[in-house]
């Protein structure tokens, strides 16, 4: 195969595969070649949709395949460990999806299974960072704007899980890694590790919105084991403290923001993925005006 053809890629799992990463993979020149689910149907779906030629029900088939070099892991979290171990050792790229797995161990053994193929790609799927406002955000707190940072706050509210009629999945269940915070709090954890620095300290708040769900598939209702709500503080390594409030139980939602304060201004990206600046101590309600702001606008 000649490199202008594209490295060949297969998923395992078929929803986030299917409405984002296929068309994207394609956009930056890869080649999506496989899909496999539990569900064969959906992976028949998928790969009609999608022109993929191979199509497997079950993930070990997959990443042993010859005609797969990179796997791209997008099931629910339960299964990340498993499934990214077996890959490299089969000599396959990984791509992973967040969060990276449901404890310590079962992250700390992917992470020995990159360090033993160190001619792999290895990564997580924090796609945020790449972000053209965030990475302009993250240069400005680097080259001193702010001056040093003592406060950073990254918020991510939403009203998806406000409905009862949501049904139950592994979104609701715990012990497979559902939940706001792994879902959406993973991405902000990662922003504020990557922004500010190593967090070297954290308290946690977890609120379920509706405390029972309809399984589809058995017609009962389920007990909501995972969180639709979180609050958390953080102490960072450098001093800096920060919160995070990620929600699925916000009416009307807002979508995502970053606010970081310095003891020489602050810079706030706001859920229109507008970046603002402010120097110097200005009296209140000055944030919005012209003054050396450094504003940018990505759509």
């Amino acid at each position: 195969m000649s490199a202008s053809e594209g490295l060949r890629v297969g998923f395992v799992g078929s929803g986030w595969s299917d409405r984002v990463q296929i068309p994207v993979f394609q956009l930056g020149g890869l080649k999506p070649h496989a899909i496999a689910s539990a569900q064969r149907a959906n992976a028949e779906r998928v790969a009609a949709k999608h022109h993929l030629p191979e199509i497997y029900d079950d993930w070990q088939a997959l990443v042993t395949s010859d005609s797969v070099e990179i796997v791209s892991i997008c099931t629910p979290p339960d299964l990340h460990a498993e499934i990214a171990v077996a890959a490299l050792a089969a000599g396959k790229h990984v791509i992973c999806e967040k969060p990276t797995a449901l404890s310590v161990a079962e992250a700390e053994a992917m992470l020995a299974a990159a360090q033993a193929a160190p001619g792999r790609l290895a990564i997580m799927d924090h796609e945020l960072r790449f972000h053209p406002q965030r990475l302009h955000m993250r240069q400005l707190i680097k080259e001193g704007y702010i001056g040093s940072v003592l406060q950073a706050r990254f918020d991510r509210l939403g009203s998806e899980r406000l409905d009862p009629n949501q049904p139950w999945t592994w979104w609701s269940d715990a012990s497979r890694g559902g939940g706001m915070v792994n879902a959406l709090g993973s991405h902000l954890l990662d922003l504020a590790r990557w922004m500010i620095g190593r967090i070297e300290s954290l308290t946690a708040h977890l609120q379920l919105g509706h405390l029972y769900r309809t399984d589809p598939q058995s017609g009962y209702q389920r007990q909501v084991t995972a969180d639709d709500h979180a609050d958390l503080l953080l102490r960072f390594a450098n001093g800096a403290l920060g919160s995070i409030t990620v929600s699925g139980i916000t009416p009307g939602g807002y979508g995502m923001s970053i606010l970081v304060v310095g003891t020489e201004g602050a810079l706030q990206l706001d859920n229109q993925d507008q970046l603002f600046g402010m120097k110097g101590a200005y009296p209140a309600g000055a944030w919005h005006g012209s003054r050396s702001a450094p504003r940018t606008t990505c759509r």
